[in-house]
């Protein structure tokens, strides 16, 4: 069937997908390999334009992509399909199941090349977050009677999924919150200042946050390189010694991560000689200086039993409150820190003007997953874990593709984060 002898494409030139499909185009050819003799069919880049389209159409599903196609002969012909032979949908799942994840990781990495090369994107400031994906399973139905929520079960067909915290809503008349949770993963990405994918994982959601974004950073500077005081912006969720340290050392940046409550001491009600008031209301006696797990912090003793003979005259014979710590065992008495690290976590300057300013650009982050989420990223419906890595994969190639062809083909870069309308001006 020769469309093209009587579908008018002028309508089409300068449309929203012929201008996603040549940025997918370069990006693919740059980093494609030849592939030896095997069966004649549909390419590769052909089943990766359908789903670029499919996400950014926001069908949910592989039948309602055919069907659309069906009723879209010339995006038939963009992608590379013939209008009165479309694949069967066991090939849609097949590409996705059976591609490698990395291939599809490249062509994003290319894209994003060339905004950097081309001075729409820079480097200088990152922002992390992650966002849900729910398994396909009734275990994520919560009216489900059955439904499980033992993190240590396997959940049929899902064996990756794993249960997670997903939000919280607060209750009425300070009765405190009620947390929701679910089965399946969690897609992490760091974003540049201008709010374009640069890189990005999916794992199980059982995974610390802060670790996947050891690994981000670790890739970030393998794909596009090292760069020092590079800006890292994150909630406090990433709020852990372990990780000011990995970024100021070996990405030579500067973490933007506000306090964890969780993390941080509870203030102590301390004396007229600056030490903590112990259970009973006695000032503690200072006792030393600790360091553990790259930790500094002043120890305090039960001042009736490491005090000084002077100072135990003046104190009575017994503990006021009759502590167990001082009345059974070794009676070593109760004992207090007061944590006066001097690392990098301390050294972060949250009262500053510079921080105040910088950490509202975290808000990017969320914008970012706002275009994205409409995606189908919430509610994956695949069940193999490389199919919905892949998915996932596909959803932030689109967007990178989007600011490519706003930026490039379209020559509109102040609309590189408009997925929807990009190309209406064109």
């Amino acid at each position: 069937m020769q469309l093209s002898l009587f579908c008018d494409y002028r309508g089409y030139a300068n449309s929203k997908y012929e201008s996603l499909f040549l940025a997918l185009e370069e990006s693919h050819a740059s980093v494609a390999k030849k592939k030896g003799p095997g069966r004649i069919g549909y390419g590769d880049l052909a089943y990766l334009k359908a789903y670029v389209y499919k996400h950014a159409e926001e069908i949910k599903s592989i039948p309602e992509l055919l069907r659309n196609l069906q009723r879209n002969p010339v995006i038939c012909e963009m992608i590379g399909f013939q209008y009165d032979s479309l694949p069967d949908s066991s090939r849609f799942y097949t590409f996705l199941s059976k591609t490698k994840n990395s291939e599809i990781q490249a062509i994003h990495h290319a894209a994003v090349q060339s905004l950097i090369g081309g001075g729409v994107v820079s480097l200088d400031v990152l922002i992390v977050d992650s966002k849900p994906v729910m398994a396909n399973t009734k275990h994520n139905n919560p009216k489900n009677p059955s439904r499980s929520l033992d993190k240590e079960d396997k959940i049929p067909r899902n064996p990756k999924a794993t249960l997670g915290y997903y939000s919280y809503l607060k209750q009425p008349f300070g009765t405190g919150k009620q947390f929701s949770f679910f089965w399946g993963f969690r897609t992490h990405v760091l974003v540049s200042e201008e709010g374009v994918p640069l890189v990005e994982i999916t794992k199980p959601n059982n995974i610390a946050d802060e670790q996947i974004a050891h690994s981000l950073l670790r890739k970030l500077k393998r794909v596009y390189g090292q760069k020092k005081g590079r800006v890292f912006i994150a909630d406090s969720a990433y709020d852990h010694r372990q990780f000011y340290d990995f970024i100021k050392d070996e990405i030579k940046g500067q973490a933007c991560i506000p306090i964890n409550p969780r993390n941080q001491q509870a203030a102590k009600l301390l004396g007229e000689k600056g030490c903590p008031i112990c259970p009973g209301g006695l000032e503690m006696k200072y006792s030393c200086i600790t360091k553990s797990e790259g930790r500094t912090r002043k120890k305090f003793r039960c001042p009736i039993i490491a005090g000084t003979r002077p100072e135990k005259a003046e104190l009575p014979g017994q503990c006021p409150c009759n502590h167990q710590r001082f009345c059974t065992g070794s009676r070593y008495g109760c004992t207090a820190y007061i944590d006066v690290t001097d690392d990098a976590r301390a050294q972060v300057p949250r009262q500053s003007a510079w921080y105040k300013e910088t950490y509202t650009k975290r808000t990017g982050v969320e914008r970012y997953f706002s275009r994205l989420g409409s995606r189908e990223v919430e509610q994956t419906t695949h069940f193999n874990y490389r199919a919905i890595r892949n998915q996932m994969s596909i959803a932030h190639l689109t967007l990178a593709l989007t600011a490519v062809a706003a930026a490039f083909i379209l020559e509109q870069p102040d609309k590189i984060r408009c997925y929807k309308s990009f190309a209406d001006a064109a």
